[in-house]
């Protein structure tokens, strides 16, 4: 018998090869039992952030989301035997391999944020009886699989990964699963089973039935429905839309939002294909200049459009289309739409848009106009299309059309 009352055969270094076999072992007596245990485990739990890395400072090896300046907000302290958790844990193996047991110390420390918590609480009961709770659910479940992995216990990682492919996903879980580390063996699987879950939960994610609980969804998942779900050109506005909302409330910060809408959402939006390269924005105070190349403005006719990322005067959100319609003529037309779900503006838009002229090189007023209500309509200027279509059309420059922008808005108090 080993130290603690456990025996040696338990010992495999990081135990990853028999932990398959080891599963019927059941160690639960021995549980946070100081007469079966070595060593105490300091548990430092600390408030979350994002950031995700394993180091060694020299002593103890702890994992951490954190860096080490975070407050600690809880301490606790649980006996453990170090011969059990080693032959579970490649990350114990390691951590009671340096030099403490031979130096006489017996309390080694970890570094939990808090959402970790009561996960690492059930994975160390695991290492003790090889078992999870039958009635964990699957947002707790990938809880528990990525500490696992945190803390690399191999059997928990396998136990888990089974159990949740075989388990009805929720949005949370779902999206979760969508951020599993590549070291845990069935992340594509499971990354996959999310990514038909979301796309068939949210296939009408248009439906204002789900607008709330999708405004709550982070990015992976917000990709993860755009990339399986194409309502279609007749809702692509819409689409648009939709995403310009959910980006300007989940990044606040202008340079953030840009960064994420132009890298990893508008590409996925027909619309957005599109204008990522057709339509440049260069914004200075509220004057906005566009570049639209020829060959799209054409292809606009008979009922398309495309739209340019959003831009921001005096705190509200507009963004540019371009259009073709046949009703009640044949157009083109150029229109400030203001982004939904914002305040409304109650107050005064002046406005007017230039392009450059052909010939000139110069800017030249096409609309000018002051707009004194409540402003929920978009507003601009419809040009003949046989004015656009010509080859010789005065609108474009270097086959660009370069239109400018300059907007003053005047709240009513």
């Amino acid at each position: 018998m080993a130290e603690g009352g456990v025996p040696t055969r338990l010992i495999t270094g990081a135990g990853e090869e028999k932990a398959e076999a080891e599963m019927d072992v059941d160690f639960e007596f021995a549980f946070d039992k100081e007469a079966f245990s070595d060593m105490v485990l300091r548990i430092e739990v600390v408030g979350t952030s994002r950031k995700r890395h394993r180091y060694n400072n020299g002593e103890d090896i702890i994992p951490s989301y954190v860096m080490m300046g975070t407050p600690v907000l809880q301490v606790k302290t649980i006996h453990v035997s170090s011969m059990i958790l080693a032959a579970r844990s490649s990350f114990f193996f390691k951590l009671f391999s340096n030099g403490k047991k031979k130096s006489g110390q017996r309390q080694s420390t970890v570094r939990l944020v808090d959402s970790e918590e009561n996960a690492f609480m059930e994975l160390l009961r695991f290492m003790y009886n090889g078992k999870l709770t039958p009635t964990t659910e699957s947002t707790h479940l990938v809880d528990i699989l990525m500490v696992a992995d945190k803390f690399e216990v191999a059997s928990c990682i396998k136990l888990c990964s089974q159990r949740l492919v075989g388990l009805p996903m929720t949005p949370e879980s779902a999206v979760r699963c969508l951020d599993l580390p590549c070291s845990i063996p069935m992340a594509a699987d499971l990354s996959e089973a999310a990514k038909k879950f979301l796309s068939k939960r949210y296939e009408k994610f248009l439906s204002t039935k789900f607008q709330d609980e999708l405004m709550r969804i982070p990015l992976a998942g917000i990709v993860a429905i755009l990339s399986r779900n194409h309502p279609g050109v007749a809702s692509e506005e819409s689409v648009y839309d939709f995403v310009l909302r959910w980006a300007d409330l989940q990044y606040p910060n202008s340079e953030e939002r840009h960064k994420i809408l132009s890298s990893s959402l508008l590409p996925l939006v027909t619309v957005g294909r599109i204008m990522s390269s057709a339509i440049l924005i260069e914004q200075s105070s509220c004057m906005i200049n566009f570049s639209i190349k020829r060959e799209h403005c054409r292809g606009l006719l008979p009922s398309g459009s495309i739209h340019s990322p959003p831009f921001y005067c005096a705190g509200h959100g507009f963004f540019l289309s371009a259009l073709g319609r046949t009703e009640p003529f044949s157009s083109f037309g150029l229109l400030v739409r203001k982004l939904e779900g914002n305040v409304p503006l109650r107050g005064t838009i002046d406005y007017e848009m230039e392009v450059m002229a052909r010939r000139s090189s110069e800017f030249a007023s096409i609309s000018r106009r002051a707009t004194t209500t409540d402003i929920r309509q978009a507003f601009g200027c419809r040009i003949p299309w046989s004015e656009i279509s010509a080859d010789d059309s005065p609108f474009f420059v270097d086959d660009k059309l370069h239109l400018q922008v300059r907007m003053k808005i005047t709240p009513h108090p």
